[in-house]
């Protein structure tokens, strides 16, 4: 097997068409002709997977977040991109980032976070056809197997998601009732509004900004409608996808190749004080 077979398969799994407009996965760098025996997973492609990856003798890195977010001229190894390629490079390691479309695809970061909260029926809050089969788009929508309170709801959140320092945040009546929830991994305060005409009760996310959380907390005093959000790590609502992704690149690719996570948490927070 070849890295351009590995990488054919992933964007079966996650079609490059499903990404946002300003976004740009795919193979970021190495040869596509080379023999892929060993395949590694992680969430940032950061110096330390680089390194980690080169010396399992990984052939292929599969990251949710690219190496560069924005467009670059010059990547010297004292910068920490340029030094993480170096390291992937000089190892003969080929690096491939799915970002947004594995937001959108079928079994991505979305389904799986669904899957950790034991949220039932997910569809998808801005819906974009079907893929393999199942219904694609961003962010997911679907119902608890029981009711709980806001709070129940958020301590739940924070023990089945990967452990960080920020835990799990609410804004709302911790004692409300909340069964129809609505997730977004990733930073996910831009579809408040997408989250609100779902009818959920509670909206589940990361990264969650000062203004726009109080504005959507104040639209929400002002319609008379009680609903809920909570805010946890960016790692940890899309950290999960792993429970799929090597779950579903073997049964595609075989026991040709060896897969294995490497579990890095690559939170960059690493001590609260509240």
């Amino acid at each position: 097997m070849k890295v351009r077979d590995a990488v054919a398969a992933l964007e079966e799994m996650y079609p490059l068409d499903l990404k946002e407009d300003w976004d740009y996965p795919g193979l970021v760098l190495g040869n596509l002709e080379r023999e892929c025996k060993k395949i590694c997973f992680a969430l940032d492609p950061t110096i330390d997977v680089a390194k980690e990856a080169g010396k399992w003798g990984a052939d292929l890195l599969v990251t949710h977040h690219p190496l560069f977010f924005r467009a670059v001229h010059l990547i010297p190894s004292t910068d920490p991109h340029g030094l993480a390629a170096s390291f992937l490079l000089q190892a003969g390691c080929a690096l491939r980032a799915g970002h947004t479309n594995v937001d959108a695809a079928p079994r991505g970061t979305n389904e799986a976070l669904c899957a950790r909260l034991g949220i039932l029926k997910a569809l998808p809050i801005d819906p974009e056809g079907i893929v393999n089969g199942a219904p694609a788009g961003l962010g997911r929508v679907g119902e608890l197997e029981r009711e709980m309170s806001l709070e129940e709801f958020a301590k739940m959140s924070r023990e089945r998601l990967p452990k960080t320092v920020q835990g799990a945040r609410l804004a709302g009546d911790p004692k409300m009732k909340v069964k129809r929830v609505a997730v977004m991994s990733g930073a996910g305060d831009s579809f408040f509004d997408k989250a609100f005409q779902t009818g959920a009760d509670v909206y589940l996310t990361s990264d969650l900004r000062h203004h726009p959380a109080l504005d959507f907390m104040q639209k929400l005093e002002a319609t008379g409608r009680k609903m809920g959000l909570v805010d946890v790590s960016h790692f940890s609502s899309e950290f999960p996808w792993f429970d799929f992704a090597l779950k579903d690149v073997k049964e595609r690719l075989g026991e040709t190749v060896e897969l294995r996570l490497l579990d890095v948490n690559t939170d960059p927070w690493t001590e609260a004080f509240i």
